[in-house]
């Protein structure tokens, strides 16, 4: 790549015009700014005059399934939302096939967004069915996107009831290690973590193993945390104390612990997860859309705490789009608090790329351009959301929605070139999420009819 304006979120924030960068195999092999000496001859080369390149961004809290249900509820509150979302989902009974499918076409829209990684926070139905969590691992690997799979787990129902089923007993465990070994040999671009549902959907007897398996295998925890009010209330009454000190008791919060939402942390919440070093994605469209209330960003980052941003589900939010979250995250705490608590267009772009990266476990190896870092980059050809020039951060944070996104890189390899997704066949992906229709519609209506319980 050559010519091109380069936004490296090195060290340093440096943004280098006219630059040129060598790619070797997955890695960034040099970067090589306006006026110094150039690469010499290279297999491929492409011109980026005019363009801006850009690290992959990252979403750090994803529900690829969720697609499906695009559009389909506007609950006035998280638990009627919920309740109809998961009976919907159980109704449908997707197939293996299905869910390769709709986990595609989740990644495509990513990509076409300049996403390069994302957590898929996959509540598997059946639980422990392995043919499904593999065909989401397929979905990562055929789209190219770098992709974590992080099986859901949870012992209670949302009301906090216990739940019969596989994790009411230790039998998952076995079952994770197996996991494990398959998305670890699917692939280095495909990456493991355990993810428990939620604290307050959690006993001890699953939170506890679960830390020590994660332990076990050296891989990432991650669950949603304190997403509204009533879940304090929830945690309060199954554990007998907030959930956050009960958590620090059984010594379950530790760096590799990401959480998303915390929207209703507490000063002394928000102090406890920095001195735990537990990373935190912040979700704006869906605590915006779903009303569950709204994270407090720029206090945590005050405090020292990673803050991530993730694109959650289309069901609770809009689109797979992180530049969407960049944007909320800076806009919406200009109508809640004063200027201290605002967010900088910088800080967004800093939380969209090694903020999602630190969170998911992989900044020593993506969310900025450097050399020996993976070759995940994206070229912007600037339409008008980022003309004229003014300030490159400002406008890519707040005016671009996706429409500059040309090429997409992982790994070194094109996998979106000119607009064209060059992975997979794109008419096919999204002709089998078409096809889903009338079997949606079906579940939709059962769920709707008057003596139907939605749970």
């Amino acid at each position: 790549m050559q010519n091109g304006t380069l936004v490296t979120m090195n060290s340093r924030k440096e943004i280098l015009d006219d630059c040129a960068i060598l790619l070797h195999d997955d890695r960034i092999a040099g970067i090589f700014p306006r006026g110094s000496e150039r690469p010499g001859r290279a297999d491929r080369v492409l011109d980026c005059k005019g363009k801006i390149i850009i690290p992959g961004m990252v979403s750090g809290h994803s529900h690829l399934t969720g697609i499906f249900q695009r559009g389909l509820w506007n609950e006035p509150t998280f638990e009627g939302w919920i309740g109809k979302s998961n009976a919907t989902e159980r109704l449908v009974n997707f197939s293996a096939e299905d869910i390769y499918a709709l986990h595609s076409a989740a990644c495509i829209e990513f990509l076409r967004h300049g996403v390069t990684t994302v957590l898929n926070m996959f509540a598997v139905r059946p639980a422990l069915d392995l043919e499904k969590m593999d065909a989401s691992s397929r979905a990562f690997m055929d789209t190219g996107i770098r992709g974590v799979l992080a099986v859901a787990l949870q012992d209670r129902l949302t009301n906090g009831e216990p739940q019969p089923g596989p994790f009411a007993d230790k039998g998952w465990m076995p079952v994770m290690r197996d996991v494990f070994e398959r998305v670890t040999n699917s692939g280095s671009r495909v990456g493991f973590m355990l993810a428990p549902g939620a604290p307050q959907w959690c006993s001890d007897q699953l939170l506890i193993p679960c830390r020590e398996l994660a332990e076990e295998m050296d891989v990432g925890i991650h669950t949603h945390l304190l997403e509204t009010n009533r879940n304090a209330e929830a945690g309060r009454r199954l554990h007998g104390e907030p959930i956050l000190p009960h958590l620090e008791k059984i010594g379950f919060l530790s760096g590799r612990l990401s959480v998303a939402h915390c929207n209703w942390l507490e000063d002394e919440d928000i102090d406890m997860l920095a001195k735990h070093d537990v990373k935190v994605v912040h979700n704006p469209s869906a605590n915006m859309k779903l009303g569950s209330g709204f994270a407090r960003v720029k206090k945590m980052r005050r405090t020292g705490l990673t803050v991530g941003l993730g694109a959650d589900s289309v069901n609770a939010g809009t689109v797979y789009s992180v530049f969407e979250q960049m944007k909320l995250a800076v806009l919406a705490p200009r109508i809640l608090w004063g200027p201290e608590d605002w967010v900088l267009p910088e800080e967004a772009f800093e939380m969209a790329t090694l903020g999602g990266a630190k969170a998911l476990l992989l900044d020593e190896l993506v969310g900025s351009i450097e050399e020996g870092k993976k070759a995940d980059l994206v070229v912007l050809n600037p339409k008008i959301s980022l003309l004229p020039a003014n300030n490159l951060i400002n406008q890519i944070a707040l005016g671009e929605n996706g429409e500059s996104v040309e090429s997409v890189f992982v790994d070194g390899t094109p996998v979106l070139l000119n607009g064209r997704v060059e992975t997979v066949n794109e008419t096919d992906v999204l002709a089998a999420l078409a096809s889903l229709t009338p079997r949606i519609r079906q579940a939709r209506n059962e769920v709707l009819r008057p003596d139907a319980k939605a749970s």
